[in-house]
């Protein structure tokens, strides 16, 4: 019999308390762009970055709900469907995406220092701590797949 695999939120729940939390918010930022150049990418790197911006969206939407009155002086930003957009406009709309997600994700950290707000994520309710956690897991998760779409680009054009 095998052991049931661990719930994405065990480990940020264990690391929550001892994580400096400031240092893994800072860590995001670092995280790799998407490259500027689009040319040269394999062919599944439209639907790579659709999928990786549809994630990102979906997390900005899980904190934006935790902020529900909350939400004074954060803007929501339009976006376009994802469908229609050639590849140097995915490339754009994930680097502001992100910028916005981060932006967002600054207000729950701080709404949470003075208020009582959880964030729903991996089927559960989380206070931002653990949400950050399991938020960077994801967002490494996703700058993962991007980046193998490049390596596999590489690998094809030599």
């Amino acid at each position: 019999m095998t052991a049931p695999e661990p719930h994405p939120l065990d480990a940020p729940k264990q690391q929550a308390a001892a994580a400096d939390l400031a240092a893994v918010r800072r860590a995001l930022t670092e995280l790799p762009q998407t490259p500027q150049d689009p040319h040269g990418w394999a062919a599944g790197a439209e639907e790579t970055l659709r999928a990786v911006i549809g994630m990102e969206r979906k997390a900005q939407m899980e904190m934006r709900i935790a902020l529900e009155g909350h939400l004074d002086g954060l803007p929501l930003r339009k976006t376009a469907p994802l469908a229609a957009m050639t590849l140097p406009e995915l490339v754009a709309e994930h680097r502001e995406g992100r910028a916005m997600l981060l932006r967002v994700l600054d207000h729950l950290l701080a709404v949470g220092g003075q208020h009582e707000v959880r964030a729903w994520t991996y089927g559960e309710e989380v206070p931002p701590a653990v949400y950050l956690l399991a938020l960077r897991g994801r967002l490494e998760r996703l700058t993962g797949l991007i980046a193998a779409q490049r390596l596999q680009s590489v690998k094809r054009s030599r």
